[in-house]
């Protein structure tokens, strides 16, 4: 890559960057008011995202990862299991252990908060020119390989990590939780 090309390439990214931000900006009172909305509590919020992290871990993992003890965890699962959110099944290896999954409405909870789906609606979709559609699909559709490519590559290391024995705790410290938060 040239030099001219790679200014060009931090100087578009650059400007992607202020859009995306002024963008978000715009549309930050939708996921506020998602927010508000929920019936979640924090911890639950933060259960729920630490099992679309991490999958399906033990009930004593997210007792961890969230900084409670196991009576707390299992109060939260409880409430989170009564409303679909979240089961707990046994361990295909230790049928002692039981292990807790985000259930599809737990998935849905939480990308109604922090994906609004909305984001880009049809009012402002019908705004945009026949060429511009197309740059944004192709730009987005872009997007999509490279963040997916990556995810995969994120999960692929978080798996080595449990298979190496790392726990969910030690996992949420590199997210920065802390039992406060």
């Amino acid at each position: 890559m040239t030099t001219s090309e790679t200014e060009q390439r931090a100087e578009l990214a650059a400007q992607l960057h202020e859009t995306q931000e002024a963008l978000g900006d715009l549309l930050v009172g939708r996921r506020l008011e998602s927010l508000v909305a929920t019936h979640l509590t924090a911890q639950q919020l933060r259960a729920i995202a630490i099992l679309l992290l991490d999958g399906e871990i033990s009930a004593h993992e997210l007792a961890q990862a969230l900084g409670v003890s196991a009576a707390t965890v299992s109060g939260i699962l409880d409430r989170l299991e009564a409303a679909g959110m979240a089961e707990r099944r046994p361990d295909a290896r230790d049928g002692r252990v039981r292990r807790v999954v985000a259930t599809e409405q737990g998935v849905a909870a939480v990308r109604g908060i922090v994906a609004d789906d909305q984001a880009v609606d049809a009012e402002l979709v019908a705004d945009l020119t026949l060429d511009e559609l197309r740059t944004l699909n192709d730009g987005f559709g872009a997007l999509l390989r490279v963040t997916s490519a990556r995810v995969a590559q994120e999960r692929s290391g978080r798996d080595a990590r449990r298979d190496a024995g790392t726990d969910a705790s030690t996992v949420a410290s590199t997210r920065g939780t802390t039992a406060g938060a």
